[in-house]
């Protein structure tokens, strides 16, 4: 395994990271800065999903013709591009479009570093990439913090210039690498027949119905816990907390399952954690107050983190089958991440006004018992 490589290329995903959740918490700063409407400070929030979702699809079909060493190098470019565009944004619309520039370069980044990293790990490939799902945690958790305090000191584009310039030092690190990792261009068949024949294969099917079940869950929840939590009191820091701490429960969690990620990506682990999941949203939908959203946030977080880190090693063995690529794999991973980040917290958000949040959490314990079902179905022995 080239460690070297590897590690630049988590620190560049955990930098990313850093740009992507970062922007929570100034996103009132905004709206008093530029008098924005509530629809308006949102689109800063989700624009970036769209740019993810644009590019995650291209991007794994690049592949056949560049790199991943040479994409991800591009990638971070556009990154750091995005960063320094916040320091000069003259008005909202171009934060706007600095934004979706951002989230373009992170959808490439994903596939194309997925695909490297796959590469660089040879037989370690399972426990490093399921290890990513780690890094992003702890890049969750840290980022609000980050944001905030830069903020709060230097101004408002004083974070996103932060990550452009450690980004341009990541660049230039993984541009002088020699280890010869990351050059080979994709030789599989056209992205269209690779996605006709990932139909029918249920090792990815898994994947994508695991990450189907967590992010849904999750990115509905970043909305439904924090409003719960401010009905009942709770002051904007005191939110934080909570979510930090459910943070670190999730890292902890999802980087244990990377470790043993070889040996437990089984369809009984995944649908027992999933089953986890749908009785941790059960707790909010038939219990009103703080106590209930805690336990649900938690819950969550630990089962959450194990389901995450099994995505990518069930992935992994439709790979070693030629069903699909790394690349398309993380992308199609990409694109549920991402329609759930625009889709979870406005249909979830409405439906919960309408019908109240019990009934939003509900619906959430739906999603994962359904999943867990699907998977605990499946032959044991498909994957192995």
């Amino acid at each position: 395994m080239r460690m070297r490589v590897v590690v630049l290329v988590y620190i560049a995903l955990f930098v990313g990271e850093l740009s992507w959740s970062g922007v929570t918490p100034l996103i009132p700063s905004y709206v008093e800065q530029y008098d924005l409407t509530d629809f308006e400070g949102g689109l800063v929030l989700s624009i970036a999903s769209f740019g993810i979702l644009l590019a995650s699809l291209p991007a794994s079909a690049i592949t056949q013709r560049v790199s991943p060493r040479t994409l991800t190098l591009a990638s971070m470019a556009i990154i750091a591009v995005a960063g320094f565009a916040m320091a000069v944004a003259p008005a909202y619309w171009f934060i706007i479009a600095a934004r979706l520039v951002f989230g373009l370069g992170f959808g490439v980044m994903w596939v194309s570093t997925a695909a490297w990293l796959a590469d660089a790990a040879g037989d370690e490939s399972p426990r490093v990439l399921a290890l990513t799902t780690s890094i992003v945690g702890l890049g969750a958790t840290l980022s609000p913090g980050y944001a905030g305090w830069v903020a709060k000191h230097f101004g408002l584009s004083a974070p996103f210039v932060g990550v452009g310039i450690i980004t341009t030092l990541l660049f230039a690190a993984l541009l002088s690498d020699r280890s010869g990792t990351g050059l080979n261009k994709d030789p599989a068949p056209p992205t269209r027949e690779l996605l006709r024949a990932a139909r029918a294969d249920r090792d990815l099917v898994t994947m994508l119905m695991l990450t189907t079940a967590a992010a849904v869950v999750w990115m509905t929840a970043d909305l439904l816990v924090p409003l719960r939590l401010a009905r009942y009191g709770y002051d904007v820091s005191a939110i934080g907390v909570v979510f930090s701490i459910a943070a670190v429960v999730f890292v902890t969690a999802s980087a244990i399952t990377a470790r043993r990620a070889d040996r437990w990506a089984r369809p009984t682990i995944a649908a027992a954690a999933t089953t986890g999941l749908a009785a941790s949203a059960l707790i909010p939908a038939l219990m009103a107050g703080v106590p209930a959203a805690l336990l649900f946030l938690f819950g969550a977080s630990i089962t959450t983190g194990v389901i995450v880190a099994l995505t990518f090693p069930f992935g992994l063995f439709s790979v070693a089958r030629g069903a699909v690529t790394v690349a398309i794999m993380s992308a199609l991973a990409n694109v549920i991440w991402a329609l759930s980040g625009m889709a979870g917290p406005t249909v979830g958000g409405a439906f919960a006004e309408w019908a109240g949040d019990g009934p939003a959490f509900a619906v959430l314990a739906a999603v994962a018992a359904f999943v867990a079902v699907w998977v605990a179905r499946r032959p044991e022995h498909a994957s192995t």
